[in-house]
């Protein structure tokens, strides 16, 4: 892995003002967000993805002007007038508040207070004329997971002409009721992980593996527990438990130890604990590794196919396997009018929630009476305190895990990332201790969505409406298990889309191998599916001469119907011939009017 190392400043200590304030920082800090959160406190700015400048959730004025801080050398500001959220009059920030709790701007939150510094430098510059168009425009420096910017836009908007609407409180369906947390999370003082401080609370940075499939023959921490500030370092030969974690298989090693197999790239073999953040992530790049690389296997059908074992303590290649027939396929096609053959791809996706993930363990009590408190941003607290539980050899009763808000998930933070790693460092060391990941290390260890290949036979009759549908798909569920039989399971489930077949042959096969773990992602399988489904349906139609509303509309799911794997729908599959009814007028303007047009149609569960 190529390491974001993070350099000290060769000044010794810098002066500038914040909000106001005239301050004197250290001079080793990386970039002025680590100054303005590590030493000052302040929160407001958030680290995204320090320190490449990508994402804007550290944007802050400086003299003015809107900058990403992440990418500000504390040299630069020498002297300059920092202005953070927490800086801006009472006015500014009711406005904002109640603007973006009225027009539902926000949904984690976490981008949104540096998109409000934005908002504001517009606004001071333009006032009540400043055009939608030109904030959007600026809006490129920021990136934003859950919304899609419309409401944002509509609540800076609101702002710049001065207008204070009303937040509903309460009501039903169809009612844009405020975000109860709406004012916090746009001002940015409702507190993630990484915002919370702990006296004497000490941080924690990982060693991750150099190769995604080899023999580690030695980890020498010698040289790295001697640089400045490191307080422990702990390997898997320190874990007085179960090494292994896993929501579903316990296949997944908090640490790879001496004598162990690496088996993706995302794998860790040491945790460096430290006085302050950088100093434990520079100790790491001193923690010496010795390995004997192999060749990874990195193609899911060499794997299924290979006899030698791509991931470290288990038995087999393929991870999974899902089957179900019904009716007679064979017959089906036999008797078709058309039958079309294509095979669909799909590709390796990130959630790139905009929180990287981050743990805060706090031991407390003495002796037998000991517990452990754990803050976590994770999706299954539960399933994080037994494994954590299990690693520290404790009864569950001594571990707590607190679910706190995470800025964006999206099914990437089902399984534990940095949780068990925090909670072993802590408990050994008997203090607080945070870990944070960086934008790259987040990359590295959470699952991804499954890229599957699926091999599509469908036919239908003369008039369109299908007759048999043969499905045969393999996805690369990466090293360790995760939920990755559960989405192949559930592609399969959803392998005929939203349409009835009376004849049907699904199998899908999860794979092992050593690419990047693959899991829970909205729409877990079923996007997959669907996107292969609907591609046989345009085939279906050219052939029969019908246009792609027009075969949909023939096939589509209703009540009483049965379903690909034998369900008997009910009233929860008429959304979607209503969805087909609701865009048929304007399918067919596009249509008129010579337009390329497409259209496609899935349902979730």
């Amino acid at each position: 892995m190529t390491q974001l190392i993070e350099t000290a400043n060769p000044v010794d200590q810098v002066a500038f003002s914040v909000n106001g304030t005239p301050v004197t920082v250290r001079g080793d800090h990386p970039h002025l967000l680590a100054a303005l959160r590590e030493e000052l406190n302040i929160i407001s700015a958030k680290d995204g993805c320090s320190p490449t400048g990508q994402c804007g959730c550290c944007t802050v004025l400086v003299n003015g002007k809107a900058i990403v801080s992440c990418q500000q050398s504390l040299s630069k500001v020498t002297g300059a007038e920092i202005t953070t959220l927490e800086g801006v009059s009472e006015s500014e920030r009711d406005a904002f508040a109640n603007a973006f709790a009225a027009c539902g701007g926000l949904q984690c939150g976490f981008c949104i207070p540096g998109i409000v510094v934005r908002a504001k430098a517009q606004i001071d510059k333009k006032g009540a004329g400043l055009k939608r168009e030109d904030m959007a425009r600026h809006l490129g420096a920021h990136l934003c997971r859950c919304t899609g910017y419309v409401k944002i836009l509509e609540a800076i908007e609101t702002v710049a002409r001065g207008m204070h609407p009303q937040v509903v409180t309460t009501g039903g369906l169809g009612v844009r009721v405020g975000k109860y947390e709406a004012a916090a999370l746009t001002l940015g003082d409702r507190g993630y992980i990484d915002d919370m401080r702990i006296p004497e609370m000490l941080h924690a940075a990982l060693v991750f593996t150099q190769h995604s499939r080899a023999d580690v023959l030695g980890i020498d921490t010698s040289v790295a527990i001697n640089q400045p500030g490191v307080q422990a370092i702990y390997t898997a030969a320190d874990i007085p438990g179960e090494l292994m974690m896993g929501i579903i298989y316990k296949d997944w090693p908090v640490m790879i130890p001496v004598g162990g197999r690496t088996s993706y790239s995302g794998d860790v073999l040491a945790i460096v604990v430290a006085d302050t953040r950088l100093n434990a992530r520079n100790a790491t790049q001193h923690v010496e590794i010795t390995y004997q690389p192999l060749k990874p296997i990195t193609d899911p059908r060499v794997a299924i196919q290979n006899n030698e074992i791509a991931v470290w303590k288990t038995e087999t290649n393929i991870l999974s396997k899902s089957t179900y027939q019904r009716g007679d396929c064979d017959a089906g096609f036999a008797s078709s009018a058309h039958v079309v053959r294509e095979t669909f791809s799909t590709q390796r996706i990130e959630h790139a929630f905009l929180e990287p993930e981050s743990t805060l363990a706090v031991p407390q009590g003495v002796g037998t009476t000991r517990v452990l408190q754990v803050y976590s941003g994770g999706q299954g607290v539960w399933d994080d305190r037994n494994d954590i539980a299990r690693l520290l050899s404790l009864p569950n009763e001594s571990v707590t895990v607190t679910l706190v808000t995470n800025g964006g998930a999206f099914g990437g933070k089902e399984d534990m990332s940095n949780q068990a790693h925090t909670s072993l460092a802590a408990w050994l060391i008997d203090k607080p201790v945070k870990c944070t990941l960086t934008r790259e290390e987040s990359f590295l260890m959470h699952p991804k969505r499954h890229p599957i290949e699926m091999d599509y036979e469908a036919a239908c009759d003369s008039d369109g409406r299908l007759t048999a549908l043969r499905v045969r798909a393999l996805g690369d569920s990466g090293a360790y298990a995760s939920v990755g039989m559960k989405v192949l399971e559930r592609m399969a489930g959803h392998a005929s889309g939203p349409y009835q077949v009376p004849n049907i042959d699904v199998e899908t096969i999860a794979a092992r191998t050593n690419n990047p773990i693959c899991g829970a992602f909205r729409g877990f399988g079923a996007n997959q599916a669907q996107f292969a489904m609907e591609g046989v349906m345009d085939r279906l139609a050219e052939k029969v001469g019908i246009s792609g509303w027009e075969i949909r509309s023939r096939n589509v799911i209703k009540p009483g119907m049965v379903w690909g794997p034998g369900q008997i729908m009910d009233d929860g599959c008429l959304g979607a011939e209503a969805c087909l009814n609701e865009i048929k007028p304007q399918y067919d303007a596009a249509v008129s009017a010579g337009k390329a047009v497409g259209l496609g149609l899935g349902l979730k569960n």
